[in-house]
Formats: C-alpha cells, sequence, structure tokens
C-alpha cells in the first residue's frame, strides 16, 4: 500500500467552533476536500468544543497573540524543516508575520488572506477611548503582515486595490481569490418549510438582517427602515440573526417606538442554520458602511434570497452586472428604504432578482474556487475576468 504524500502546505486557521455563527463554518468543508487533492496540515489558534477527526486539526497551546507569534513561529520553523514549502494563513496577523520570517530565512512562500475595510473600522459611537489603541494596532499589525508574506491573498480586485492604496504594496504582488459557498447546503431547505420552522405568518414579508448587530454594519438603520416598510408595503416581520455591540441598544429602540410586533430578534445563529433563514427570507439587506467580500450575499444568491445593500468595499465585483440596481451609495437611507419598498410590493422583480442570483452564485461554488486555489498553491493564480467568462461548472 502506498504511503500518504508528506504535507506540503501548512494551512493556519484562527478559530474551530462546530457551532460558530462566523464564516469561518465554510472553511471546515472546504479542507477537508482541500485534503483529496492537496496533502495539507491544518493548525488552530483557538478550538471549542471537540475537534475534528476529520480533517484532523492541530490546536496551539498559547491563547495570548504577543505570545503565540513565538509558538507559531516555532510550528513553521518546525514544518519548514520536515519540507513543508507553502504557509497558508487565514485572517490571523501573528501567524502571517510568523511564517513570513520563517519563509524569508528558509524559502518558501507565506500566503496571507485578509479581506475587509480594515483601515475604515475605526471606533464606532459610544466605544471606549481605548478602541482607538485598538484600532490603530490592528492597522499597523495588518499593514505589517501584510508586507511581509510573499504573496497577500484577498476576495476581490477592488479589495486588492484597497489594499495597495491603504499597506503601501505593489499589486503584483496580491492574488485574488473569491469566497466560496456551498451551494447545495443552501438549496437543500425549502421555502415553506423554512417559513414553518422559524413560525413566520404566511401573509407577512419577511425582511432579514443577519450579520453583526453594531453601526457600522447599519443596525442602527433597522428601527427607520422597519418603520418605512410597515407604512408602505404592508405587514412584515423584520428578522434580525447576529449577535453584537449594538444589540441591546437595538432592543431598547424598538420597545420605545412600539416596533415590537415588526421585529423578531433571534441573537446569534449557527452558520450552519442560516440557509433556514435565508430561504424564509423575501429580501435581505445589508446598510452596512464596511465591507471587503461579504459572504452573507453569496450566501443569499445561493438560496434564491434578492437583496439591497450599500456599494461598498468589494460589493459590485460580488454581484453579476444585472445585479447593479440591488446596490446603493453608502450612506443614502432613504434611498435604500425605497429600493426595499419597492423589491416587496413587486413579486415579479423578486424572481428576477432571486433568479439572477442563482446564476451568479453558481461561479462562486466550493469545487470552483477549490480549483482555483490549488492552481494558486501550483503557481497559477486565479485571472478574474477568466474565471467570469467560463462556464461556472468548470
Amino acid at each position: 500500500m502506498k504511503p500518504p504524500a508528506a504535507p506540503r502546505l501548512l494551512y493556519l486557521l484562527p478559530r474551530y467552533d462546530a457551532e460558530s455563527a462566523e464564516h469561518l463554518y465554510h472553511l471546515y468543508d472546504f479542507l477537508r476536500n482541500l485534503q483529496k487533492r492537496v496533502p495539507v496540515e491544518i493548525h488552530v489558534e483557538r478550538a471549542t468544543g471537540p475537534l475534528p477527526k476529520d480533517p484532523p486539526l492541530h490546536p496551539l497551546r498559547i491563547r495570548l497573540p504577543a505570545l503565540r507569534l513565538f509558538e507559531e513561529a516555532l510550528v513553521f520553523l518546525a514544518a519548514r524543516l520536515r519540507g513543508i514549502e507553502f504557509f497558508y494563513v487565514h485572517y490571523s496577523y501573528t501567524a502571517a508575520v510568523a511564517a513570513s520570517i520563517v519563509v524569508r530565512l528558509l524559502g518558501g512562500r507565506a500566503y496571507y488572506w485578509n479581506c475587509g475595510m480594515y483601515a475604515d473600522m475605526g471606533p464606532e459611537p459610544g466605544e471606549p477611548w481605548r478602541r482607538k489603541l485598538v484600532f490603530g494596532w490592528n492597522c499597523f499589525c495588518i499593514n505589517t503582515s501584510v508586507r511581509l508574506c510573499t504573496d497577500f491573498v484577498t476576495g476581490t480586485p477592488r479589495m486588492a486595490e484597497y489594499y495597495a492604496r491603504h499597506a503601501r504594496i505593489p499589486l503584483k504582488k496580491i492574488i485574488v481569490l473569491p469566497n466560496f459557498v456551498d451551494i447545495e447546503r443552501f438549496q437543500a431547505v425549502d421555502r415553506d418549510d423554512a417559513r414553518r420552522a422559524l413560525g413566520l405568518p404566511p401573509d407577512r414579508k419577511a425582511v432579514l438582517f443577519l450579520h453583526r448587530v453594531s453601526h457600522r454594519r447599519g443596525a442602527d438603520f433597522l428601527p427607520g427602515l422597519a418603520r418605512s416598510l410597515r407604512s408602505a408595503a404592508g405587514p412584515l416581520t423584520l428578522l434580525v440573526a447576529g449577535g453584537g455591540p449594538y444589540l441591546s441598544e437595538l432592543r431598547r429602540r424598538i420597545s420605545e417606538l412600539g416596533l415590537q410586533e415588526s421585529f423578531d430578534i433571534r441573537g446569534q445563529v449557527p452558520n450552519r442554520d442560516v440557509p433556514v433563514f435565508f430561504r424564509a427570507a423575501d429580501l435581505y439587506v445589508m446598510p452596512s458602511d464596511v465591507e471587503g467580500f461579504p459572504r452573507v450575499l453569496i450566501e443569499a444568491m445561493a438560496a434564491g434570497c434578492p437583496f439591497a445593500a450599500y456599494d461598498v468595499g468589494g460589493v459590485r465585483d460580488v454581484i453579476a452586472p444585472e445585479q447593479a440596481e440591488c446596490l446603493i451609495e453608502a450612506g443614502d437611507r432613504p434611498a435604500f428604504a425605497a429600493l426595499c419598498e419597492r423589491v416587496l410590493r413587486d413579486e415579479r422583480l423578486r424572481r428576477a432578482w432571486s433568479a439572477a442570483g442563482e446564476r451568479r452564485v453558481a461561479f462562486y461554488s466550493q469545487p470552483r474556487v477549490l480549483n482555483a486555489f490549488v492552481r494558486m498553491i501550483e503557481g497559477r493564480p486565479l485571472d478574474w475576468p477568466s474565471f467570469f467568462s467560463r462556464e461556472a461548472g468548470e
């Protein structure tokens, strides 16, 4: 029997949690399938609950970032001495720095993935002054990680330009690799079953906000949006799924404005359960001031749920050209509310936008992006225009 090939790739995750509400949940199945294509060793900075056997994970022991950097350096050094050539770090800037130092000394490649408008994510209203220090430190760490790694990976061309501008690195150093979604996981849920599971009355439209509940993501706009839509589009339920710093204030404002009947606040939802929410909704809303490559949009597309969103970060790169009217200039709340009203009133428009999303999301299928990931490791990074010019089934 032929022995398994020695790993040539070390992949580092910042967290593992089977109950995770974060986008990291998508990566667990991705890594299982990656192991079938590329010999890979997977390490994780923080793990919650029992670790899976498939794929096997190697948890780090140190939690404090300043000290964890040294543990990660030792992990990467030992891996490089065992012949592992490639390190891929998802989000963690301490691991990105450690991997980059090792490959600069001993050769190999250090890929660092990040995709967010980090330079625009300063303290939110009401946050303590020390958040300014944290914000400045995070910007310094991300800039350092981006500059040190041999290859920086982000989700869209617009975000590549964003990082080139803010981190002051050449565009030729940046690789574009899109996010992905398990389309079947979202399409397997029946819409009527989803609405019954969530207790949504058949005569009420459902508007979904599934995101971090914060000012930055537009949560403070939700009461005004609900009041506007209630008077214009008839009975509706604004379904809020997520946790965050604005959640208690949101509950207070809803009560103060007498909007309790218009809201259903579910709190944080494990990502494995989010297909039910998208399938039940008539419209997904993302009035967010900062985004990179929001996976929630391709989750909505996979579920056939039309959406309205602010045109920020890499959002316009993610959608199809015929979906451009789903986007509103950031901060224009009256226009956003008017767009939502229009969509809720027009069933044919909702169906058209749903169909456009289902066509577009085929490009972001997990197998397709997995192929692009493997090509990147082989030295053949994705060409974004050709990615959309080919058949989605490739």
